[in-house]
C-alpha cells in the first residue's frame, strides 16, 4: 500500500528530505499548493529515472521498456523451473519438518530416532505398557529440552529465509511477460522473445506485488542451507545455486537504486508511493515438537490397545478356545452406539457382561456343576466351613448366572428397561434437558447393575477358585486334612479327579484375568488364587 509524506520530502539530488532552504524559498514563493508540490516531486522522480542506469522506463512517453521485460526474463530464468517444484510448498508440513530436522545435532536426531514408531515398538518387546508410557515420556522431555537458544534462532532464520524464496518464486513472472510480448510461450526459460514498450502504467500492479517480495528479500543469510532443505524436499537442486547468488546481487542492486517504486510513482502520478512489505508468519518449533508429541502419544496408546488386544485373545483361547464370543443379545457395543449417537452416555461393560454370561451358560453350569456336586454331595468334609464356602459361591453363581439373562433380556425390545430407554431416545434427547437426564440417569443404573454383576461373579469365582487350590494340594498328601474320603471320589469321576480339578482351576484362573482387563476395580484376590496355578500354569498378564 502506499504511504504518504509531507510536500518537499524528496530533493533533485536523490531520496533525500528537501533542504530547509528549499522549503523556506518555497514557502516565499507561495509554492505549498499541493497540485505545484507533486508535479515538482514527479519531475524529480522523471531525473532520477533518466539517470538511472537501469534503462527500464522513459519519462517522458511514460513507457516500461524492453529492459523492464528483460529484467522479470533474467529472473524468470533462474527460479521459474522452480515454480512447479515448489507449487505447494508454503503449506507443506513435511517442508516445515524438515527444516527443523536439518538443524539438528547427532544427539538430537538419535533422541528423534527413539520417538519413531518403530522404535517404540522395538522397545515395547522388553517393556509392559505403562513402563513404555513411562520410558516415552522421560524421551520426549529430553527431547524439548535439548533445544537451546542458538539452534531455535537458526531454525527460525531458515524459516523466514524460506519464505521469503517462495514468495518471489511464487511471483507471476509469466503473467507480466506476456504483457510485453504477446506470444511469450509458458515455461519459455529459453525463449528469445521480441519485447515492445508499453504503457506502464499496465504493469504498475505487477510491479506493486514484485516489490512487496523484493523488498524484505535479503541478500545475506544462510542461503546455502534454504538450499539444502529445499533439495532435500524433492530431491534435487531446485535452482542453480551459482544463478542464485548472482541473482540476488542483481536484486539487491535494483532495490537499492529504488528504480521500481520510482516506476510506480511516476505512471501513476504519485510521488509519494512507498512499496509494501508481504508479511509472513513463521511458526517456531512448537507446532513441530506439539506433533511430535501427539505422534508418540498415539503410537504408545495404539501399541496398548494391541496388547490388550493379544491379552484378550489369548485369554479368550485359554477359557472358551475361540476369541469369537458372542452371548450378549441386547447389552452390547452395537446398542451403545445408537445410545451414544442420541445420548452422552454409553454402556461401559458390555465385553465383561458377554464374556461372563458366556462363562456362566457354557462352562460353570457343566463341568464346574459335575465336579461341585461330586466334591460337595459325595465328599466327607474335615471343616464344613470350607464345604459351606464352597456350596455357597457355587449357589451365588448359579443365581447370577439366572439374573445375567433376565438383565440382557430386559433390555430387548420388549424387555421393561429396553422399552423405557427406546421412549426416552425416541424423543428428541438434544432439545429436551429433562429427556437427556432421564436416558443418563437410566444408563447409569443399567451400567451399575452390570459391574454389580460382574463383580459379584469374580469374587464367588475366586472363592471357589481358592477352595480348589487347596483341595488339589490336600489330593496329594499322605494324610489329607480338607476331604477325607479322596479314594471314593476318585472312583467316581470318569477321569482322574486331579486332573479335572486342575483343569476347572486353570479355566477360572484365566477367566478371572479376563474379567480384570474390564474392570476399573479389580475385584478382591484371595491368596494365592491368581498368583500361582498348579503344576507350573502361568500366563504372561
Amino acid at each position: 500500500m502506499a504511504q504518504q509524506s509531507t510536500a518537499g520530502e524528496r530533493s533533485s539530488g536523490g531520496n533525500t528530505p528537501a533542504t530547509l532552504f528549499e522549503r523556506i524559498f518555497s514557502s516565499l514563493l507561495g509554492d505549498n499548493n499541493a497540485e505545484r508540490q507533486k508535479r515538482r516531486q514527479l519531475k524529480v522522480i522523471a531525473k532520477r529515472l533518466n539517470r538511472s542506469r537501469y534503462r527500464f522506463y522513459k519519462p517522458r512517453s511514460e513507457l516500461a521498456l524492453p529492459g523492464l521485460a528483460r529484467f522479470f526474463l533474467d529472473i524468470y530464468k533462474v527460479i521459474g523451473p522452480a515454480q512447479k517444484l515448489l507449487h505447494n510448498a508454503r503449506e507443506s508440513k513435511a517442508l516445515q519438518q524438515i527444516v527443523i530436522e536439518h538443524f539438528f545435532s547427532d544427539e538430537q536426531r538419535a533422541m528423534r530416532e527413539n520417538l519413531y514408531e518403530e522404535s517404540l515398538r522395538e522397545l515395547a518387546q522388553s517393556k509392559e505398557p505403562k513402563e513404555l508410557a513411562a520410558t516415552a515420556k522421560a524421551q520426549l522431555q529430553q527431547f524439548y529440552a535439548s533445544f537451546e537458544t542458538a539452534t531455535i534462532r537458526r531454525i527460525n532464520e531458515a524459516s523466514q529465509l524460506l519464505q521469503r524464496m517462495l514468495d518471489l518464486v511464487s511471483f507471476d513472472y509469466f503473467f507480466v511477460l506476456r504483457k510485453f510480448d504477446g506470444s511469450f510461450p509458458e515455461d519459455g526459460f529459453n525463449a528469445s522473445p521480441k519485447f515492445d514498450a508499453i504503457n506502464a502504467t499496465y504493469v504498475c500492479d505487477d510491479l506493486k506485488d514484485f516489490l512487496e517480495v523484493l523488498q524484505p528479500l535479503p541478500k545475506s543469510g544462510d542461503w546455502d542451507a534454504v538450499l539444502e532443505i529445499l533439495k532435500e524436499y524433492r530431491s534435487l537442486d531446485v535452482v542453480n545455486r551459482g544463478a542464485w547468488r548472482k541473482l540476488l546481487g542483481t536484486l539487491d542492486s535494483v532495490r537499492r537504486s529504488d528504480i521500481l517504486p520510482d516506476i510506480v510513482r511516476h505512471a501513476e502520478k504519485d510521488p509519494w508511493f512507498e512499496p509494501a512489505e508481504r508479511g509472513i508468519h513463521v511458526g517456531g518449533i512448537e507446532p513441530y515438537l506439539e506433533k511430535v508429541k501427539l505422534e508418540t502419544e498415539s503410537i504408545i496408546q495404539t501399541i496398548m490397545i494391541e496388547r490388550r488386544k493379544q491379552r484378550v485373545d489369548k485369554l479368550c483361547m485359554e477359557v472358551f478356545g475361540t476369541t469369537a464370543i458372542s452371548r450378549s443379545k441386547n447389552y452390547t457395543e452395537k446398542a451403545s452406539e445408537m445410545i451414544s449417537a442420541r445420548a452422552q452416555t454409553s454402556y461401559r461393560h458390555t465385553d465383561a457382561v458377554n464374556y461372563l454370561k458366556a462363562f456362566l451358560i457354557d462352562y460353570f453350569k457343566k463341568d464346574i456343576r459335575e465336579l461341585q456336586d461330586m466334591l460337595v454331595v459325595r465328599g466327607q468334609w474335615a471343616n464344613s466351613h470350607d464345604e459351606q464356602d464352597l456350596s455357597s459361591a457355587f449357589h451365588r453363581l448359579m443365581d447370577i448366572s439366572s439374573e445375567i439373562i433376565k438383565f440382557d433380556d430386559s433390555l430387548g425390545d420388549e424387555g421393561e428397561l429396553g422399552l423405557k430407554l427406546r421412549r426416552s431416545i425416541g424423543r428428541s434427547v438434544a432439545s429436551d434437558p429433562g429427556t437427556q437426564k432421564l436416558v443418563i440417569q437410566t444408563v447409569d443404573e443399567i451400567n451399575a447393575h452390570a459391574e454389580s454383576l460382574v463383580n459379584m461373579s469374580a469374587q464367588n469365582l475366586i472363592q471357589i477358585g481358592k477352595t480348589l487350590k487347596g483341595l488339589i494340594e490336600d489330593f496329594g498328601k499322605r494324610k489329607p486334612e480338607i476331604l477325607l474320603n479322596w479314594r471314593e471320589i476318585e472312583g467316581l469321576s470318569e477321569q482322574p479327579i486331579h486332573d479335572r480339578m486342575v483343569s476347572v482351576y486353570r479355566q477360572i484362573y484365566y477367566f478371572i484375568q479376563l474379567l480384570q482387563l474390564f474392570q476399573k476395580k479389580k475385584p478382591q484376590k484371595a491368596r494365592g488364587a491368581d498368583k500361582q496355578q498348579p503344576h507350573g500354569h502361568t500366563t504372561d498378564g
